[in-house]
């Protein structure tokens, strides 16, 4: 085909890019030789004008300050509140292994595993157990003590200690008879203690249980007073 030939369409096609002048070289040698030999389409490339290129909103230099400190002020109080809970954890740490393990391991400083967490030895005839507290526990973690009652071979008294953070040691005894099993809340006297937790819900039947009792309960209680007394002050 003639370059003189090539329809006015294919030429206006090209306009756009011939006036932006992004076109090769050969494109922009075929426009002008056919603007040279064609008048309208001379006329409309004068005549042509491309749109002028979209700015971009340049951002308020205050707005912008005012975004970047927000990013800022959270980063500081996600920062400070991580460290409020590493220092919270930390003294959590730190009271537990103060108020309940070390005591606790000293209380089984010489005993032998028995269970688990619970460390056990036989001393002068009676059976000291430890019963470990869970980590960050404060509130579990006991010591037993028992003997078998000599002449009643059938009973088995256990009193149970429980050292309390608080710094109020609170007891219990569970007695085991021929027909019946009952745990009792008492006082470091053998008192019978109704503010305790109960497994039973007659009252008067416990404190005469318990009185029968009070000879094998008061010897537990020495024994275990001997054995960690100091730490149950």
């Amino acid at each position: 085909m003639n370059r003189k030939d090539i329809d006015c369409n294919v030429i206006i096609d090209l306009l756009p890019l011939y006036k932006e002048e992004i076109c090769s070289e050969a494109t922009r040698e075929l426009v002008e030789e056919h603007l040279r030999s064609c008048e309208d389409c001379r006329q409309l490339c004068e005549n042509m004008t491309l749109p002028e290129p979209e700015k971009k909103a340049v951002p308020d230099e205050a707005e912008t300050f005012k975004k970047v400190g927000k990013k800022v002020k959270r980063g500081k109080f996600y920062r400070r509140a991580l460290i409020l809970i590493f220092a919270v954890f930390a003294a959590l740490n730190v009271a537990w292994l103060k108020l309940k393990f070390f005591p606790y391991k000293e209380f089984s400083a010489d005993m032998g595993e028995y269970n688990g967490d619970c460390y056990q030895v036989c001393e002068g005839g009676y059976y000291y157990n430890v019963v470990e507290p869970h980590y960050l526990s404060f509130f579990d973690g006991k010591l037993y003590i028992w003997k078998e009652i000599a002449g009643k071979e059938e009973n088995v008294s256990v009193l149970t200690v429980i050292p309390r953070v608080t710094g109020d040691t609170k007891y219990a005894v569970a007695i085991k008879t021929d027909s019946e099993y009952m745990e009792i809340p008492v006082t470091d006297s053998i008192e019978f203690d109704p503010s305790g937790y109960k497994v039973h819900d007659n009252d008067e039947h416990a404190k005469k249980v318990l009185n029968d009792n009070r000879e094998e309960i008061e010897e537990l209680m020495e024994a275990a007073q001997k054995k960690w007394g100091e730490y149950l002050k």
